[in-house]
């Protein structure tokens, strides 16, 4: 029998896209989320095409219910209170004391469901000199240290994207504490309080660079380690066609194999020159072998060498990339005005469990009224509630 959350109550507080990806996976496997929206919310970005297309694009509220809500308002905290009792997990992202300020605040939450999970998420954490600093992705990644390695030698630091501190920090790791979480309460039959950081956790992701610091004494820079890019084995190399071919091979294997094809036998003792003279000529004799053909032709070239290699996809070359679209992380939806949609896939392939798409992103509010129905409130009460502005 295949395993779904099915079952599983989830509130979704959060008023940006990184926490509410972990909210996402949790409803592709058919968890119950209910997005929390204030009344007349509309994201803060304007989106071409509007709010339904906006809607039928945005995979990280897909599968997902809204539910329009006044949190500020005597009437609202208590229909919070009514989902909050029913509710397994809460995420949330403001600044840290705001839920406190509003009277919904882990404490509060407990002391009416002693099993409830309260994931919050914030830049810098719920304490310390910066917990009510603002900031974004390449805050984080600045203070960690992580920025300064992110580009080329002697240039400014790279900031690269979102994808770090917002995405592979805070998203993932919320998800993981939130089953982390879960997991634990089978055992114990209590929820508990979960601190997400954007800092702690693009930080951690540094342990293998800190751990050569703590042995080496030497702190890695930008440009001056293979992982930045200082050595040609591990490299982007410009292609006829002005776009990028990328080289990884690290293991000797890898590199005998490449330097064999191209027939460069004499770089095979140089995989990792010991002065910068010979760092120098491996970087150019390589540049001017990758420039003579275009990238595709490289991508088709290396493809039965055993040669850690691939192209430099730009976005929409990726969507349509043969292994992206057999692993099914492209996927097309039928959506009623809009004719076909793609969105990114699921990420996770479990042998036995079902993930599937149910719905698009709602529309701000499109589920309060029969939300607020499973609750017990009537047509004359939610009535009353939209003329309060509760709703």
């Amino acid at each position: 029998m295949s395993w779904t959350l099915e079952g599983l109550k989830v509130i979704d507080l959060c008023r940006s896209y990184p926490p509410a990806f972990a909210a996402m996976i949790l409803a592709d496997y058919q968890a119950e989320v209910i997005k929390v929206d204030p009344p007349g919310y509309r994201f803060p970005i304007p989106m071409k095409g509007g709010t339904e297309a906006f809607s039928a694009f945005y995979a990280l509220d897909r599968n997902k219910k809204s539910l329009s809500l006044n949190l500020k308002s005597e009437q609202g905290r208590e229909i919070f209170f009514k989902l909050a009792k029913q509710a397994d997990v809460i995420i949330e992202n403001s600044k840290p004391g705001s839920m406190e300020k509003l009277g919904i605040g882990y404490l509060t939450i407990r002391n009416l469901n002693p099993r409830i999970i309260y994931c919050s998420v914030s830049g810098y954490g719920q304490d310390g000199p910066y917990k009510m600093y603002p900031g974004h992705d390449s805050n984080y990644l600045a203070l960690s240290g992580i920025l300064d390695m992110i580009g080329e030698k002697g240039g400014p630091p790279v900031t690269p994207s979102n994808l770090i501190a917002d995405m592979a920090g805070a998203g993932v790791f919320s998800l993981t504490g939130i089953l982390m979480a879960l997991l634990a309460r089978e055992k114990t039959g209590k929820g508990q309080f979960i601190d997400i950081s954007y800092t702690d956790a693009v930080f951690s992701l540094l342990s293998f660079e800190t751990a050569m610091y703590f042995l080496t004494g030497i702190a890695p820079r930008r440009g001056e380690t293979f992982r930045t890019g200082s050595e040609p084995c591990y490299a982007s190399y410009k292609t006829k066609d002005g776009k990028y071919f990328n080289i990884a091979c690290v293991e000797p294997r890898l590199w005998e194999n490449l330097c064999r094809a191209l027939d460069l036998d004499q770089l095979i003792p140089y995989q990792w020159p010991t002065d910068e003279k010979k760092r120098k000529e491996v970087f150019s004799l390589l540049r001017r072998t990758f420039i003579k053909k275009t990238r595709n032709e490289w991508w088709e070239w290396v493809k039965d060498k055993d040669i850690g290699a691939a192209p430099v996809s730009e976005l929409e070359e990726a969507f349509n990339d043969p292994q992206l679209v057999h692993r099914k992380m492209i996927i097309d939806l039928d959506h009623p005005n809009l004719g076909k949609v793609k969105q990114v896939g699921f990420p996770f392939k479990l042998s036995d469990a079902v993930c599937k798409f149910r719905n698009f992103a709602p529309i701000a509010g499109q589920d309060t009224t029969g939300i607020l129905n499973d609750l017990g409130y009537g047509e004359k009460e939610i009535n009353e509630l939209k003329a309060l502005g509760v709703i």
